[in-house]
């Protein structure tokens, strides 16, 4: 599903919207709380981070909070400080009086456990502290690690969770955040955003003169009494390139190995978006040999520009101008440099491919075979159907997404527009969240400029011309019809142009963002558990294979 008002990729912003809004739909609503600051007695013993999960029947809420001395703030899934911490005995009382709600619990060593409560609704809460390590340590965990049967752990880090590491088995999928108990060691619970009870512990140490991490997984046949990986040496450096007059700042992940490397550019999803490798995915590809270079997108982070005002083309140029700098460089093979996308990414990196020469591969993750505006209409027809708006509704929206489309290309239709807005405001799908249908009253309304940029680029002429091999992936659960039609239109577009260079694999239980959800309640994300077995390696053995195939050319 692309969302091209919101961030896309790890989609990490959209999520971090829905998270907030659904605390926000379980606790308020009900009669105020008073608003008491002060304590009873010291509450020294709360003093510290605290990860958890509040469960309610069928949800399960991640949350995060620092408390200090008779004080303390909630910093997921919304950042707001708590209007009473007190502690007597070893009963605890947090208020948030914004959100109406009262957590009551009891502490034992390193975990509060209890009730979290608003008029008429509760839950049940479970916090376990963890604690804070200096920026520059979490950073020297994040890379690829190898284990003595060949298997790969990779471990990342994103700007939005600070103090959490994420780590990913490749070969299982196997993903969950994990969190500090020590500068050394962290641990993770049964699901990607569930600390407790732990199934995952990894401390890192040395071991016989090598950096590496020793890995515990209860999930995980081999693991359960302990395995260590070895660190693969990889080294980073930030860098700078222009295409015209934007700067765009990034960083490149280089791998030990020596000679001509191939390199890797990883393109953004939707909205503003800071550099990032999927995961972990571009440590693994540093871990086999190449070069990865992810950068912040225009005007975004250390980069100039504006990215609200770029078109798909400026943003393919972009990656291009990545590839053109990726070139010049001595440690780099000129004919072995590639592009990745995920989500508005899936356009943008075989538009990149197309403008680029000399470009050796593409891969498009969750979409690029429709347009935008295509696209979307299947993910709204899908978001209201399964929020059980009856057929005459769903069919009502979708006309007026469509005549939404039209005044997007052109403004001949305005006044029939203006009347079904008129009408169309007041219905209940009409400010459904998660789809695209709304449209401003304003015939002057920068949004109108600003989608004309995009949303309706068609991808056919790109990949009648895209002479470099395609990888287009999928996750069946993403938006099903929306997936089936992106399928059809690349292979139809590829065999008619005559390319035969193209793979196309849809993993049954994938979503956007390929980790796999559960098919009756494909809008879980805290308890996820995986990304697809072998998913990862997918994306790695097939880009080296097109460079092998490659290699004869060059000779």
């Amino acid at each position: 599903m692309y969302h091209p008002h919101v961030s896309g990729v790890k989609n990490q912003i959209m999520i971090r919207v829905i998270l907030k809004a659904f605390l926000l739909m379980t606790f308020t609503g009900a009669p105020g709380l008073s608003s008491v600051s002060h304590a009873h007695q010291s509450t020294a013993a709360l003093t510290g981070e605290w990860v958890g999960n509040i469960d309610s029947p069928g949800k399960s809420e991640f949350a995060r909070l620092s408390l200090t001395e008779n004080a303390g703030e909630m910093r997921r899934p919304l950042n707001a400080k708590l209007s009473l911490v007190r502690l007597e005995g070893s009963s605890v009382r947090l208020e948030l009086s914004s959100l109406k709600l009262v957590m009551t619990g009891t502490i034992a060593g390193d975990v509060i456990e209890g009730e979290a409560e608003v008029p008429g609704t509760k839950a049940q809460f479970h916090l376990t502290r963890t604690r804070k390590v200096r920026p520059e340590i979490l950073a020297s965990y994040v890379g690829a690690y190898r284990f003595r049967n060949g298997d790969y752990l990779v471990i990342d880090s994103f700007a939005d969770t600070p103090d959490t590491l994420f780590a990913t088995d490749v070969k299982s999928g196997e993903v969950r955040a994990v969190f500090p108990r020590s500068e050394t060691q962290f641990t993770g619970g049964p699901a990607l955003f569930v600390a407790s009870p732990t199934r995952q512990t990894l401390t890192f140490r040395d071991n016989g003169g090598h950096r590496g991490v020793h890995v515990i997984d209860l999930d995980l046949k081999g693991r359960q009494s302990g395995a260590y990986a070895t660190r693969i040496p990889i080294r980073q450096e930030e860098v700078t390139f222009k295409n015209g007059d934007v700067t765009l700042a990034g960083t490149l992940v280089i791998p030990a190995s020596k000679g001509k490397r191939p390199a890797i550019v990883f393109t953004h999803g939707g909205g503003p978006q800071l550099r990032e490798v999927f995961w972990g995915l571009g440590y693994l590809f540093a871990a086999r040999g190449f070069v990865v270079l992810s950068y912040d997108k225009r005007g975004v982070g250390k980069s100039t520009g504006n990215w609200g005002e770029a078109s798909f083309e400026d943003l393919a140029d972009d990656a291009v101008a990545a590839a053109r700098f990726l070139q010049a460089r001595t440690d780099i093979a000129a004919d072995q440099i590639g592009f990745w996308g995920l989500s508005q990414g899936a356009w943008i990196a075989p538009l990149a491919a197309s403008r680029f020469p000399d470009a050796a591969f593409a891969i498009a993750l969750s979409g690029g075979g429709l347009s935008p505006a295509e696209q979307e209409l299947f993910d709204s027809e899908y978001e209201l159907s399964k929020a059980g708006f009856a057929a005459n509704e769903v069919n009502d929206a979708l006309a007026f997404q469509k005549l939404k489309n039209e005044i997007i290309a052109s403004r001949d239709k305005w006044d029939e527009y203006a009347k079904a807005r008129a009408t169309a405001k007041d219905k209940k799908w009409f400010r459904h969240p998660g789809i695209d249908v709304r449209g401003p009253e304003r015939r002057d309304d920068p949004f109108w400029t600003h989608m004309r940029r995009f949303y309706l680029y068609d991808p056919l002429p790109t990949l009648q011309t895209l002479n470099a091999p395609l990888l287009a992936i999928f996750g069946e659960l993403d938006t099903p019809e929306g997936v089936k039609a992106n399928v059809r239109a690349i292979r139809q577009i590829l065999d008619q142009a005559g390319r035969r260079n193209y793979t196309v694999k849809v993993y049954p239980n994938g979503r956007h963002n390929l980790l796999e959800v559960p098919p009756d309640n494909t809008d879980e994300y805290v308890r996820l558990k995986r990304f697809p077995p072998g998913f990862f390696e997918t994306m790695v053995d097939w880009t080296t294979t097109q460079l092998r195939r490659r290699a004869p050319a060059r000779r």
